[in-house]
């Protein structure tokens, strides 16, 4: 029974690991018409300070990576919910939200953020509109929402850095 499960589990815990890197490749190309070469922003200590007191990230990082055509921006960022990455696109163009695809979620609960219900809210937000209150919440899903909330804020925040 045992050697059964490993056999079906071990292929589908392998691909969930590295099919990441696939599903990025795939928004950008729905994003572009041919994908731009990824630019990197590099943050200064007073850079990495606000960012750590305004949004709180789960992961500290002294750089982010993003794809950039004409007014058009793509950040790619990760932020636990729960327990778990949730990798999000997110594009900007000229300093709104054009749209936010979730492109790999890998919490057990609260996939609902996943919908393009959900994510269609955010369409032509700002830094200026506060996600909190004006994005609704979803029952059993508060902590995905929320990382989609800072992970939103993050690339307008970002975008707003860019040369």
């Amino acid at each position: 029974m045992r050697s059964s499960f490993v056999g079906w589990a071990l292929p589908i815990i392998f691909f969930c690991q590295y099919a990441h890197a696939y599903d990025i490749k795939d928004f950008l190309s729905k994003q572009f018409s041919q994908i731009p070469k990824v630019l990197r922003i590099w943050l200064d200590k007073e850079k990495q300070n606000y960012i750590k007191i305004k949004f709180n990230p789960s992961q500290k990082k002294l750089s982010y990576r993003y794809w950039q055509k004409d007014n058009k921006t793509v950040w790619i960022l990760d932020e636990i919910g729960k327990e778990r990455n949730i990798t999000t696109g997110v594009v900007v163009e000229n300093q709104k939200i054009k749209s936010v695809e979730v492109i790999t979620y890998r919490e057990s609960r609260g996939g609902q953020v996943q919908s393009k219900r959900f994510t269609n809210q955010y369409h032509n937000k700002t830094l200026d509109n506060n996600f909190t209150k004006e994005i609704d919440s979803i029952s059993g899903a508060t902590l995905s929402v929320n990382a989609l909330n800072k992970q939103v804020s993050m690339a307008l925040y970002l975008n707003s850095l860019k040369p």
